[in-house]
Parts: structure tokens; sequence; C-alpha cells
């Protein structure tokens, strides 16, 4: 029996498409011939980078934190009430202005900020924003630093430097000191 579902990630055109045509297309063709209707969808991976932050969040830190962070007289609390405290503390409420339909009167209200409202830049330092704080006030240092893969490189700029004699596109400095 097939599998139901297929997640495969794509990180350069070549590699793109050689996972569509090999794998992606065989696999939706065998599902078509079967009778199962299908969607596909794309997104960016940084999503699947997100999910594997928030994994760090609850299983590492908000879970050591739990374990050995003493506060209020040294009162463990559970990792639920850390992960509200810091959310709280760290992303504050946003006003949210709305028009009742009915009267036509305006109305504002407190919406709550989530972790799953942020990207992956700011989930981030969210993260190194805890674990800071877990360390100054409660003295717990997170003995699983966030492994590099979880934090998003910089998209370096494409830039061309173009001799102004010849036109000629040079390429950087580091690029091209890099070259025998």
């Amino acid at each position: 029996m097939s599998e139901i579902l297929m997640r495969v990630e794509l990180h350069n055109p070549e590699q793109g498409r050689e996972v569509l045509l090999k794998r992606a297309l065989p696999w939706v063709g065998e599902q078509l011939h079967q009778g199962r209707p299908l969607v596909a969808e794309f997104r960016l991976l940084d999503d699947a980078i997100t999910e594997a932050q928030r994994g760090y969040l609850h299983g590492v830190v908000l879970t050591e934190i739990s374990l050995y962070g003493r506060a209020n007289g040294g009162a463990p609390f559970p990792m639920k009430v850390w992960k509200e405290y810091f959310r709280e503390r760290l992303l504050p409420d946003r006003r949210l202005t709305s028009v009742n339909p009915i009267t036509g009167k305006k109305s504002r209200r407190r919406v709550r900020v989530s972790t799953e409202d942020l990207g992956v830049r700011r989930l981030a330092q969210y993260i190194d924003e805890v674990i800071a704080i877990a360390a100054d006030e409660l003295g717990v240092v997170v003995s699983e630093p966030m492994p590099p893969h979880l934090r998003p490189q910089r998209r370096q700029k494409k830039f061309e430097t173009v001799d102004q004699d010849t036109g000629e596109i040079l390429q950087p400095p580091s690029l091209a000191e890099a070259q025998p």
C-alpha cells in the first residue's frame, strides 16, 4: 500500500526538478490512478524551521525551566505556567479596533499575541530572550544550545560590481579571493 502523504524539500532548481520528476509526479500519478483526489501545496521551508524552533522551545527550553527554575520562594511551576509568563512578558498584547455592524459603534479589545504569530527570525529572537531571562533571573542555564539550523540565515544581497571601463561584471572581493 502506498503512502497517503508525500513531503519533499526542494533546495535548488536542479534538485527540485529531479525530485519532482522522479518522485513526486509518479506518486501523484499513482494516487490519481487509484481514484484518490489530491491537493498540492507549496510553502517556504522557513515554516519547517519554525516548527522545529517550537519543538526546541517547548521540548528543551521551557522543559528545563520548569524542572530547574524556582521563583516565588522556591516553588516549582509547570511548563504551561512558564510558557504563559514569558509570552505575556515578552509579547505584549495588541489592540484591535472593530466596528459593530448593527450599531456602527467602534470598540477596542486586547488581542493576545502568540508565538504562533511570530516568523522564523522573531521566534529565534524570542527563544534567545527566554534563555537570557532564565539564566539571569532564575539561574537556569539551558544545557542544549539552539542548533544552528534553527537560526535563520541572513540572506546575502546579490550584488554585482561592474568595471566602469570595460562593462565586465566583477565578483565580490570575498569570492574572487577564494578562487585560485
